[in-house]
């Protein structure tokens, strides 16, 4: 009896082993998912989303008319240089980054009826590798084999870019002579070049400009709608017509010169009532010019969506700026342990405003203890605007796979003005 009941057990034992086993599927496989997905763009809404890879900023605008905007692509690299942990690369580490933003894209150009292979404008904020890529071990040399794609270069190898705009264009000469000489902006350079590139056209960031970056299709029908150059280069647009001023002293040494994050690009983008910012990796943290935030936050006034500068870092996000902007939401694009720190988490959330991450380092989140449990799921970051701008709402979708549903969302925000 024993010897029939260890044999039952046995083959019971077998048919569950077998019935609960399945293959594991190839990272890269499509699957249908059962979750909620985001409702797709339609003509009168502004979808803003950041994109996380693990691996630096990316973000993809959908503006009202169906126009599209990208505002950096980076990539850093392995990563494997750093003290503390960073993020791994998502959603898996099969592809690189640039393959991801790629796909990313595409995938919700087509879902909302665009051409899923057309940017019409590229920003490049500053050159940073996190913003724009740098030459990496896993980097793919291009067809030609003039250079490695990486961020921005992968990118404009496989979506068609209408004007890229950079901070350096065209003399890359500021803030001094030879101030791009290294391996990364060499790379870069020689995408520039390559006739086989996919970008039609190259302009100077304008700063004061609110006709730089304007509705392609249907301009008339969005009266609201307005993209205004804030700062770059040590010029900051006044507030007053296109009148803009220039504030760096004479004199100051090369060594400080060199902090490529105080020439960062910075716009903002109102529709209607509306008001988000972007401003790659301005610094708020000294008491003397280079305190670019506070210029920034006196221009720009109550903004309801905050791309968070310099990753909410221990030097960006200061309290004038954090203050003057009163943002109902703040997105941090983050990839290190230290996006971001907590004094900067400390003044978001203290003002009142909601904390995404676009990314976000486990360890890091436990470090931040109480404060860190209050910033919301992170993975790519929606803001959708909806029609006339009077109301937004903020979307999380998973960034480990690449089905892309929704794991949160807020209700719809109504805009601040």
């Amino acid at each position: 009896m024993e010897r029939i009941y260890k044999t039952l057990l046995l083959v019971i034992a077998t048919l569950l082993a077998v019935s609960c086993y399945r293959e594991k599927p190839f990272p890269d496989d499509e699957k249908e998912s059962t979750l909620e997905k985001l409702p797709a763009w339609h003509k009168g809404y502004m979808d803003i989303h950041h994109i996380s890879t693990g691996r630096g900023d990316c973000a993809l605008l959908i503006l009202p008319d169906g126009t599209t905007m990208m505002v950096d692509a980076g990539d850093l690299g392995p990563g494997d240089n750093f003290k503390q942990e960073i993020m791994s690369r998502v959603p898996y580490t099969s592809r690189t980054p640039g393959e991801w933003i790629v796909r990313y894209v595409s995938h919700f150009l087509e879902d909302a009826g665009l051409p899923s292979k057309q940017i019409d404008y590229m920003l490049v904020t500053h050159f940073h590798n996190d913003h724009m890529g740098t030459p990496t071990s896993y980097s793919i040399t291009s067809n030609n084999g003039k250079y490695l794609m990486t961020g921005v270069s992968h990118v404009g190898n496989f979506l068609n870019i209408g004007n890229l705009v950079d901070r350096g264009y065209p003399d890359y000469n500021f803030p001094y002579t030879g101030v791009f000489e290294n391996t990364m902006l060499d790379n870069y350079f020689a995408f520039l070049r390559d006739e086989g590139n996919l970008v039609k056209e190259q302009s100077e960031f304008k700063v004061g400009s609110s006709d730089q970056f304007v509705l392609l299709h249907e301009r008339d029908n969005y009266p609201s709608f307005n993209i205004r150059n804030i700062y770059c280069n040590g010029r900051i647009w006044t507030g007053t017509g296109e009148n803009t001023e220039y504030f760096v002293p004479s004199g100051v040494d090369q060594s400080v010169l060199s902090n490529e994050n105080l020439w960062s690009e910075v716009i903002n983008i109102s529709y209607g009532d509306f008001d988000y910012h972007t401003g790659g990796d301005i610094l708020g943290g000294f008491g003397d010019w280079r305190n670019i935030e506070s210029r920034v936050a006196k221009v720009i006034g109550e903004t309801d969506v905050v791309q968070c500068n310099h990753h909410a870092y221990k030097d960006a996000m200061n309290a004038d700026f954090v203050n003057a902007t009163k943002a109902q939401a703040f997105i941090i694009p983050a990839w290190d342990y230290y996006h971001p720190e907590s004094a900067p988490l400390s003044r978001m959330i203290h003002n009142g405003g909601m904390v995404f991450s676009a990314g976000l380092v486990a360890s890091n989140r436990a470090r931040l203890l109480d404060d860190g449990r209050l910033i919301k799921p992170e993975g790519h970051i929606v803001v959708r605007v909806y029609e006339g701008g009077g109301e937004f709402q903020i979307f999380v979708l998973n960034d480990k796979t690449t089905d892309y549903e929704v794991i949160y969302k807020t209700d719809r925000i109504t805009s601040n003005k």
